[in-house]
């Protein structure tokens, strides 16, 4: 029996990953495929060199179980469309590596993703986690300029 067809939609929950939700849902009965909605939790950074006193930082693992409360908010509030079968999924890393590695994971049809569509400085500095998904991806990305 061959399995069934997956498209990755990547959301950080913010309005601006929900504006390509009805893209992801329309690719999904298009392409009879699920959905993964995919949140990367990145691991914190502490700069111990930073004379900053105490700060309290959260772990991963604070960080994964409020990542996990909130998918399942989230799937509920908006993904609800019966037919389309979704699932929520944290992963930890490096976000577009993992969004790129959990596609190849699951034979992904589609990526969908957002953009802020940054540019000069902005982009410099926050850098673009789409535009690496795009780069690397083996499959099609569709990207949604919010």
């Amino acid at each position: 029996m061959m399995a069934k067809k997956n498209i990755i939609f990547t959301t950080d929950f913010s309005d601006t990953s929900i504006a390509a939700l009805p893209w992801a849902i329309d690719m999904a009965k298009t392409l009879d495929a699920d959905i993964t909605c995919l949140y990367v939790v990145e691991t914190p950074q502490i700069y111990s060199s930073l004379d900053i006193g105490a700060v309290a930082i959260p772990t991963t693992a604070d960080l994964v179980e409020s990542a996990n409360i909130r998918m399942r908010n989230f799937v509920t509030e908006h993904l609800d469309d019966p037919s389309v079968t979704t699932e929520g999924k944290i992963v930890v890393g490096h976000a577009a590596t993992e969004i790129v590695s959990s596609a190849k994971e699951s034979d992904a049809k589609m990526i969908v993703i957002t953009t802020h569509g940054y540019s000069g400085v902005k982009h410099v500095l926050l850098g673009s986690t789409t535009e690496d998904v795009v780069r690397h991806a083996a499959c099609p990305v569709l990207s949604v300029r919010a």
